[in-house]
């Protein structure tokens, strides 16, 4: 764990690790340089697994991540952050795992992902075999980066986490295993709960900074991993696409997801995927832009316009509930179809109902 300035969230994220059903590991902790109560915090508990090791000034995230994970002294290495959760039987799921699988590089799982005050948001579905790991990692990480179990000596072989990446490391980390060719992996289960809000890591990704950062990830894996020629304004698209979808006009749009599924046609030997399995996917990968997309005209009057984005997918993609019910929704009026992003964002909140209530502080 690396901690600057996380004393807000801290307790109950150190709690949620010495609680763990499986109790025979170190804590390290690396303390990048904090200027609140999070030393005291973590000096409080009296743990004798908690190693706390002070970097001498301010190193950033990435650079304190390999700190640890160079001084950690166990074969297997877990990651968590300062304010996020752990459920108890995280790190025995995964140890039981990679006893059984050494071969791989990192295990991880599903998450939860709450808000500042531990509301559930939705579930972060982690991809679970390898051909849905390699339809992700195009677009986004195939790993939730709080849910992992690193093995150690496979992590440093490929070179630990590229310190030109300051924001999505992890994005970078699980591509450059994949374009060497190294396993990696994840259990269904939803074993943490990630933090989303104002202060942290999560919430800044997306700035200019982090999107450069993805792009870049996104731009290497297309190079490194097919036969396809495109530039890297081709890649800062497809990046909008799924992250700042308003921000594409209908032409970049259109070029945008033309790009996107002409990838997985090209992929090299040894990455290839079935054309029934890849098609399906990108069905359903094309769903959010074009629902995000529908969502903010509504949330800027234009429901005309909302009708024509849901019809359009349909038409591409074939029938699906989410565009279908915009689509009729639209005719319900503007005071309506002003409910669809609130009844989106509730639908997914409760999916997130059977796991176990979270504290926020």
């Amino acid at each position: 764990m690396s901690v600057y300035n996380g004393g807000k969230y801290l307790r109950p994220s150190v709690e949620s690790i010495l609680n763990q059903t499986y109790k025979d590991f170190e804590f390290f902790i690396v303390n990048d340089q904090s200027t609140d109560d999070s030393v005291k915090i973590i000096e409080s508990f009296h743990d004798k697994r908690i190693v706390i090791h002070h970097n001498e000034m301010n190193l950033g995230l990435t650079k304190s991540l390999n700190v640890g994970l160079k001084l950690a002294r166990g074969k297997y290495v877990a990651r968590m952050d300062a304010d996020d959760i752990a459920f108890e039987m995280w790190l025995e799921k995964l140890v039981h795992y990679f006893r059984n699988h050494p071969e791989y590089a990192a295990v991880g799982s599903s998450a939860v992902v709450i808000d500042g005050v531990g509301k559930r948001k939705e579930i972060r579905r982690a991809p679970i075999n390898l051909h849905e790991i390699i339809f992700r990692v195009f677009f986004a990480p195939p790993m939730n980066h709080v849910s992992v179990l690193l093995n150690k000596e496979l992590i440093l072989e490929n070179g630990g986490y590229d310190e030109k990446f300051r924001i999505t490391q992890d994005y970078e980390l699980w591509s450059s295993l994949i374009r060497n060719r190294y396993t990696i992996t994840n259990l269904p289960d939803v074993l943490v709960s990630y933090r989303v809000h104002s202060d942290s890591v999560g919430f800044i990704e997306a700035n200019k900074r982090g999107f450069q950062e993805k792009t870049e990830t996104m731009f290497r894996n297309i190079q490194s991993l097919t036969n396809l020629e495109i530039t890297k304004s081709d890649v800062e698209e497809i990046c909008k696409l799924f992250y700042h979808t308003p921000d594409l006009n209908p032409e970049m749009f259109h070029r945008a997801q033309s790009n996107f599924e002409n990838i997985y046609p090209h992929l090299k030997e040894g990455f290839r995927l079935p054309a029934v399995f890849f098609k399906k996917e990108i069905k359903t990968q094309m769903l959010k832009p074009y629902c995000k997309l529908a969502v903010h005209k509504i949330q800027n009057n234009d429901i005309r316009e909302a009708r024509k984005i849901a019809i359009q997918y349909c038409r591409q993609y074939g029938f699906h509930m989410m565009p279908f019910l915009i689509f009729l929704t639209t005719f319900g009026g503007y005071r309506i179809s002003k409910r669809i992003p609130y009844a989106y964002e509730k639908g997914l909140e409760a999916v997130t109902k059977t796991f176990p209530r979270l504290k926020s502080s």
